[in-house]
């Protein structure tokens, strides 16, 4: 079993997580966003990563015409 994540180390790999997925995407706007999903109990159980990812997924989702 792994050690759960500070918040800090939680929100950067997010934020990286959220550039690998889309590399055009503004640290200064990602940042933000991680912060907001850190403090949330959905969001914060799952990894950092998995978190970038559904954020990613969702927001693909709603742009299905």
């Amino acid at each position: 079993m792994t050690d759960p994540l500070d918040d800090a180390a939680w929100i950067g790999r997010c934020v990286a997580h959220m550039i690998e997925l889309d590399p055009k995407l503004d640290t200064a706007l990602a940042r933000p966003v991680a912060e907001d999903m850190c403090t949330r109990a959905r969001w914060r159980g799952m990894t950092p990563e998995d978190a970038a990812r559904a954020v990613f997924d969702f927001d693909v989702g709603k742009r299905k015409p």
